[in-house]
């Protein structure tokens, strides 16, 4: 084979080459502590370092975006991004999403209350008459909680700003996933004034879903095959020992 028959061939093999070095996907999520969060200009967090472990493993670059969570479903079936870090799926996101078939995590929603107002909860029928802090755009995986007509949800853009809420009394309790709550809590420095009850209202898995293109379907597809061999990999245990979370999907 002459070198000039040999030009179209190399030619071909650094392009391949090219594209695989510059495989990368933007993913867009909410500050979500201790799952996805910025600390000191760093992002981290467990579903971002399992995330990114996995998709490094298949070839891929990250480039992550936090914004309004209403705004990264948009912007995430619109196309602006290639994938959404910790959305749970319902019929209409299914239809609007691809959800790989292995949960990246699962998220226990309980109610946060101020101290000073120890409003008791030991069921739904405990909520009447109140104000119920939730956070804007999220669906919780409770139809009883979502249909109930006998309290009142005040919307917040941020969980920080639901328990900012809470502690200036314009709600009575905060509905929150937990380990985001307690999280947020240990930050702000309220542990002496904010709890939480222990009876969980709302339960669900937590996935990285992707934009309907026929490329990220297969993508998809791998991803939770990884993902199922990364989560039983004592890396993975590492990274929840990392953040103190090791009864994290208990």
């Amino acid at each position: 084979m002459t070198s000039r028959s040999c030009l179209p061939l190399l030619l071909l093999l650094a392009l391949l080459c090219g594209q695989a070095q510059a495989a990368t996907l933007n993913i867009v999520s909410e500050s979500w502590p201790p799952y996805i969060y910025e600390e000191h200009g760093q992002l981290k967090g467990i579903d971002y370092d399992v995330t990114t472990r996995v998709l490094s493993q298949l070839g891929y670059k990250t480039h992550w975006q936090l914004m309004p969570w209403r705004r990264a479903l948009h912007d995430t079936a619109s196309g602006n991004f290639d994938a959404i870090l910790d959305i749970s799926p319902t019929p209409e996101r299914q239809q609007q999403y691809l959800f790989p078939t292995e949960p990246l995590s699962s998220s226990d929603s309980v109610l946060f209350y101020n101290k000073l107002h120890p409003h008791p909860f030991n069921g739904l029928e405990d909520l009447r008459g109140l104000n119920i802090g939730v956070s804007a755009g999220y669906l919780y995986s409770n139809p009883a909680f979502l249909e109930a007509d006998f309290f009142s949800r005040i919307p917040a853009t941020s969980n920080e700003t639901s328990l900012l809420m809470l502690m200036r009394e314009r709600v009575d309790m905060v509905i929150m996933n937990r380990h985001v709550g307690q999280f947020i809590i240990n930050k702000l420095g309220l542990e002496q004034q904010i709890d939480h009850h222990p009876l969980v209202v709302s339960s669900g898995p937590l996935f990285l879903a992707f934009h309907r293109r026929p490329e990220l379907a297969e993508l998809a597809k791998h991803f939770a095959v990884a993902l199922h061999r990364f989560k039983n990999s004592s890396e993975y245990l590492k990274i929840l020992e990392r953040y103190d979370l090791s009864d994290f999907n208990s």
